[in-house]
């Protein structure tokens, strides 16, 4: 048999398995595995910090639905004439647009996270929930909240849904009056399966692959070029989005030219859309993947580091604490192997004494590693523990009074920085360490949610929140080249603060519930130490890395 088909795909009523159809099948087959095991280990690891940001259920249905079109279009060949002309049209006009339309929900998650964390920068506030006595003013209340408050990724969802539902309408308006996918209707009249592929009937699918390929594509490299992350998911993003471009013009000019056909008859129109689809999945998949194998790694370097420095400090050998300043560096340093680790103790040091570095790296963690709640719930466990010390270390004061105000200050904490569903950006923690603050927030908590709105808390002064974020390591002599962070700006956001605001709201409110028995300063411990290693893991060493090297470039410019 030869590799090659003599007559290739000439629509006749017989299977291509020729040399050729063949290795389209195996290769089907193969990849089809290749991509279920990649999205199989992604779903395994999607509470991972790197996968969860990334939305991996909106991900993989994006992946898995554009596979389905891959797999269909791989086997035109080998189907050759078996292969309808009405599957194609409505496959064409439904899946392609719906696959690619979740390719680009996906790929907004990096611009909304992004904005979400410059917003979080300037205040803290929790997403309000629904309330409401019957089902018609639940609906009602949950409807009015999520249009004041919903997550932009959510809005943009939803018009994407609204989207679908007006191509499935075109769709079948257009499949129901013409004759040629059958033998009934009003315009256009039966013709060869080749001729069918062309006609006005397609245009819904060519005008929605534009929308979404030459539209919303580029608007998104665009709206995303400021962004400099540690992930590379920006150059992830922006290779998906340019891998797609030359497939819909590639294939109209498959279809309607007839300078093609020499190549149509083994490389069919749909074909050309292989390529740029099997890159976005394989982006999709294997950056997030890469990731996670790369955290592992430093998770192993930074565990041996700990290890080592916590037997040199037992020994009496560690170095005491050094702060930072703007023109030097100077740091406990580990090494391990080939690479070297910043101490725990000066990611401490910046956090607990709020050093002049806490601001820069608070920019840092919300323009390069897209995590500033974890920033934001350290310092206000901080601040919590110090007010804890405060108010019980006041002599003749009321117990059971101060621990009732501490309860509200920690459900806010609760609030705005670890339940799901209130948080912009909740933390992410070990399952047993939630359930844990679940049991002494949860139900408290969303009650308070639901009829107390959300109080903003600034926590920095903005001068100009319409600029787009900047990165202070492009420019060592500007620590804050967005949002001035002064130390003033650090004190708007202490537990007093909060005492007074959700006292003021629950103010009218009725009696608050009873403490739990295990409530204590060190409630949020464990959080805490799980949140701390996660920094130190790799934004504290991507953050001294770039500090250092932003050093050094001055010190050489000088």
């Amino acid at each position: 048999m030869p590799f090659f088909n003599p007559n290739g795909h000439d629509w006749a009523n017989n299977y291509n398995f020729d040399g050729w159809g063949t290795c389209l099948i195996v290769f089907a087959i193969l990849y089809t595995f290749f991509l279920l095991g990649c999205s199989g280990l992604l779903w395994q690891w999607r509470n991972h910090a790197v996968i969860r940001m990334r939305k991996p259920g909106l991900a993989i249905s994006a992946v898995l639905v554009l596979h389905v079109y891959v797999l269909i279009i791989l086997l035109v060949y080998p189907w050759n004439g078996r292969f309808p002309c009405a599957a194609e049209f409505w496959i064409m006009s439904i899946y392609l647009p719906i696959g690619i339309g979740l390719f680009q929900a996906s790929n907004q998650v990096l611009l909304l996270i992004s904005r979400g964390q410059q917003v979080m920068l300037t205040q803290d506030t929790y997403r309000p929930l629904p309330s409401g006595k019957n089902r018609r003013e639940y609906c009602w209340s949950a409807f009015m909240i999520w249009c004041r408050s919903a997550k932009q990724q959510d809005i943009f969802e939803g018009f994407l849904a609204a989207g679908m539902v007006l191509q499935f309408i075109v769709s079948l308006f257009i499949f129901i009056i013409s004759r040629r996918f059958k033998s009934y209707g009003i315009v256009s009249q039966p013709t060869t399966p080749e001729l069918c592929r062309r006609g006005w009937e397609w245009a819904p699918s060519i005008i929605w692959q534009a929308v979404w390929n030459y539209a919303a594509g580029p608007y998104l490299l665009y709206k995303i070029r400021v962004i400099r992350d540690i992930y590379n998911w920006r150059l992830q993003t922006t290779i998906a989005i340019i891998a797609g471009l030359p497939g819909t013009p590639l294939w109209l000019a498959a279809v309607y030219s007839d300078k093609l056909d020499a190549v149509n008859k083994y490389w069919v129109p749909a074909m050309w859309f292989a390529p740029g689809l099997i890159t976005i999945q394989l982006i999709a998949l294997l950056g997030p993947l890469g990731q996670v194998f790369k955290s592992k790694k430093l998770k192993k370097e930074t565990d041996q580091a700990l290890q080592e420095f916590d037997m040199k400090k037992s020994k009496g050998l560690a170095a005491p604490n050094a702060s930072l300043s703007t023109t030097s560096v100077t740091e406990i340093s580990i090494k391990t192997g080939t690479s070297t680790r910043y101490s725990v103790e000066t990611l401490e040091n910046c956090i607990s004494t709020q050093t002049p570095d806490l601001d820069p790296f608070r920019l840092f963690c919300a323009n390069r590693c897209l995590c500033v709640e974890n920033v934001s719930f350290l310092e206000k466990v901080t601040n919590f523990k110090r007010e804890w010390d405060r108010i019980f270390g006041v002599p003749g004061q009321d117990f059971e009074n101060a621990r009732l105000i501490m309860y509200r200050v920690a459900i806010n904490i609760y609030l705005i920085l670890i339940n799901d569903h209130t948080a912009e950006f909740p933390i992410n923690i070990e399952g047993h360490i939630k359930n844990q603050l679940n049991s002494l927030f949860h139900t408290v908590a969303i009650g308070i949610a639901a009829r107390v709105p959300s109080i903003p808390q600034s926590t920095v002064a903005v001068a100009t929140p319409w600029d787009e974020p900047a990165d202070p390591f492009t420019n060592p002599g500007n620590d804050h080249p967005l949002r001035p962070l002064t130390r003033h700006s650090l004190d708007k956001g202490s537990s007093t603060d909060l005492i007074t605001e959700i006292n003021s709201a629950l103010d009218g409110e009725g009696p608050f519930t009873a403490v739990p028995a295990a409530f204590d300063s060190a409630c949020f411990d464990r959080a805490a130490a799980s949140i701390k290693h996660m920094l130190w893991q790799q934004p504290w060493q991507e953050y001294m890395r770039s500090k250092r090297g932003s050093a050094v470039s001055a010190v050489s410019s000088a």
